[in-house]
């Protein structure tokens, strides 16, 4: 893992506090292929479910959170997250297998959602960063 913008990290109470959380939600077809959900932004631009961190639930609630508000789902986090690097803010996304989709969520209002294979995904995703971040995390699954 050379790439500056990919990196596994550990021990999430060694993380500055003012850095996003978040979760890269994605679900296996049974044609084995992947798909990851993608939301909309205010600005009309793609990204995946973050937030600032809420210091009295911790790193994976509030990840977990940011997924309901944001994407209406809920699912499994994996152990460790990702750092990914968007300017001068940190972003530390759980990749999470998506169990639940909701009908209606909190920000259902003004978000739209999007099940797309990684490949478009990372594409479509306004900052590179996320882009390369779904790549080296599904390398596989393109």
């Amino acid at each position: 893992m050379n790439d500056p913008h990919l990196e596994a990290v550990g021990d999430c109470k060694k993380f500055k506090t003012n850095a996003k959380w978040g979760v890269i939600p994605f679900r296996m077809l049974d044609s084995g292929k992947t798909e990851v959900l993608i939301i909309s932004t205010r600005r009309k631009n793609w990204s995946l479910p973050k937030g600032n961190l809420i210091k009295n639930i911790g790193p994976k609630r509030t990840a977990l959170l940011e997924a309901y508000e944001e994407a209406g789902i809920d699912g499994t986090l994996q152990e460790k997250p990702i750092l990914c690097s968007i300017g001068r803010t940190c972003v530390y996304f759980f990749p999470m297998e998506v169990n639940k989709v909701f009908e209606d969520w909190p920000e259902s209002s003004y978000r739209k959602r999007k099940w797309i294979k990684v490949s478009k995904a990372s594409n479509m995703l306004h900052h590179r960063a996320m882009g390369k971040i779904l790549l080296k995390f599904f390398p596989q699954r393109n």
